[in-house]
């Protein structure tokens, strides 16, 4: 098949850009042509923010430019991973007006959540779960700290469920947990529409010789993604650190 893969790339490489890669990669193996339509936080620079609140709500650029790529490339499916904040909902009409599905992986709480993660000052928070407009991440200034730039953020999300953007212009949405499928499902977004796929090693190196030599870190040290990790040394056995232990290690 000839399928569009669209990412906006964040400001530090993390996981979602190298999903992104993989699965391109892993289609492109599987004998899929794979057109790329990316966007850079770097293009942010040169923004105005009032550009750029403009452009997440509807950036007319992207949707141009979307549906000249499946005219040129014959695209059958549209695939989107991040749209925030220059692709934009306007990516999906682009490609239900030239007749193409639309799938949405879901690799955060985005459409559900204006800090993405439900986490707020070090606890899970869902006050915004299943509001048609979530204020609370604005009074809480969720995005970046900023209550501005949050509450540019939830003016999208509002008016695109208010146009039933997300109910009605997406074909199948991609959640990575059957947990996350039942937090979207909750949130308001249609049951039959999700489904779930993992996220997948891209290369197995296979098993180790076992001869030690080697330190393996396992884990992330931001309070967002937990507070503990494992630390695995060659030719021994794991033990597990908190990451304010080690930050504060000498």
């Amino acid at each position: 098949m000839r399928i569009l893969m669209a990412h906006n790339f964040y400001q530090y490489p993390g996981g979602e850009d190298q999903v992104f890669a993989a699965e391109s990669r892993l289609l492109e193996r599987q004998g899929h042509t794979v057109i790329p339509l990316t966007r850079d936080y770097a293009r942010l620079r040169d923004m105005s923010k009032v550009a750029i609140a403009k452009a997440a709500v509807w950036n007319g650029e992207v949707h141009r430019e979307i549906r000249a790529t499946i005219r040129k490339e014959k695209i059958q499916i549209a695939h989107f991973h991040n749209t925030f904040p220059l692709l934009s909902p306007a990516s999906y009409y682009a490609a239900k007006t030239e007749g193409v599905p639309v799938v949405q992986t879901l690799h955060n709480y985005r459409l559900l959540c204006p800090g993405a993660l439900f986490y707020r000052e070090g606890r899970v928070c869902e006050d915004c779960l299943g509001r048609a407009i979530p204020w609370p991440g604005v009074l809480h200034s969720c995005y970046r700290g900023s209550a501005v730039q949050t509450g540019a953020l939830t003016t999208m999300l509002s008016l695109h469920r208010t146009m039933r953007t997300w109910s009605g212009k997406v074909d199948i949405y991609v959640a990575l947990t059957d947990f996350a499928r039942k937090k979207f499902i909750s949130g308001g977004l249609p049951a039959p529409k999700m489904r779930v796929k993992p996220n997948f090693l891209d290369f197995d190196p296979g098993v180790g010789s076992g001869n030690g030599g080697f330190a393996l870190l396992w884990g992330d040290l931001r309070l967002t993604k937990g507070r503990r990790f494992s630390l695995m040394r060659g030719g021994g056995c794991g033990r597990e650190y908190s990451s304010k232990s080690l930050v504060m290690a000498p």
